[in-house]
This record gives C-alpha cells, sequence and structure tokens, in this order.
C-alpha cells in the first residue's frame, strides 16, 4: 500500500533548481510514495510562472526561459504521474481552509487575500487524505509558516513531516 506524501511548492522549486527534481519524484515513487499537490499549487508552480516569464520575456529573456523550462518540467513530472494533482473537497473544508487563511495571515503579518491559496488548500488536502486513507499522511516542505499552520492539526490529523533534504 503506497504512503501518501504531500509536497509544497517550495520543494519542488529546490529540487527542480537543483536539476534534481525528477531524481528526487522517481525515488520517492521508489519508496512506495505517491506525491501528491492541490490544485492550487499547481497553479503556483505552473500557471503562475508561465504567465511571468510570458510579461518578462522581452526585458528579460534568460529569466523567462528559466521560468519556462522549469514550468515545463513540473508539467512533465505531472503529466507522467510522478506528481498527482488532486482537487480538494470545498464543501466539506472550506471551513479548515478559512481558518488556516485567517492563521497565515497573523502569521505573516498580511491581509488574508494575501495569503497564498497552494498553502491552505495543502492544509486541506492533507486532512483530506487523512479523512480517507486513515492512515499517517506525509508532508515536506521549506515553508516555516505552512509548518506551524499545520501544527494545531496534529491532535486530529495523523502526519509525519519527511525530511527530504
Amino acid at each position: 500500500m503506497p504512503s501518501w506524501l504531500v509536497v509544497d511548492s517550495s520543494i519542488l522549486i529546490f529540487f527542480d533548481r537543483k536539476g534534481q527534481l525528477e531524481d528526487f519524484l522517481r525515488q520517492k515513487k521508489k519508496e512506495n510514495y505517491k506525491v501528491m499537490i492541490p490544485k492550487a499549487i499547481a497553479q503556483e508552480v505552473i500557471d503562475e510562472p508561465k504567465e511571468f516569464a510570458e510579461k518578462i520575456k522581452e526585458t528579460v529573456p534568460e529569466l523567462a526561459n528559466k521560468i519556462s523550462d522549469s514550468v515545463v518540467r513540473i508539467n512533465t513530472a505531472i503529466e507522467q504521474g510522478l506528481i498527482l494533482v488532486e482537487t480538494v473537497n470545498y464543501r466539506k473544508y472550506s471551513k479548515v481552509m478559512d481558518n488556516v487563511r485567517k492563521h497565515l495571515s497573523k502569521l505573516e503579518a498580511k491581509p488574508e487575500y494575501a495569503v497564498k491559496k497552494g498553502d491552505p488548500e495543502l492544509i486541506a488536502l492533507v486532512i483530506q487524505l487523512y479523512d480517507e486513507a486513515k492512515e499517517k499522511i506525509f508532508v515536506a516542505t521549506l515553508d516555516k509558516g505552512l509548518l506551524k499552520a499545520l501544527k494545531p492539526f496534529s491532535g486530529e490529523v495523523e502526519y509525519e513531516l519527511l525530511d527530504t533534504l
């Protein structure tokens, strides 16, 4: 039975910049993990950078090309099934996402609308997977704010931070 590994955009970006994304994902697959991200994280690492690269390609073509290449590598990993994009049940977990957004807003000292959508959705995905599987969910992130926001759920959800570095 595979274990669920929910990863944040920080992990994908970290390994991609080191040129080790595919190796990392293949290794996790060998270790019997299913690597998952919520749709909002997919937007953070594919759609938003793609739009940004388009905007800057005339003024900073080297950076635009680096960003575009990264988008292609991450998208390829999704297409190959190395990363699974999961939809969060918004109806069931919207309160969780609202609470996480409020918590992150206070932690980061910024308005709720400025909190990235991926973080609350990632935590909701961890809870959703635990509710469905009733087994420990593994989480990988480099985002300390996200870790602080996840901590209050430790009584409801069995999860473990995976040391990926």
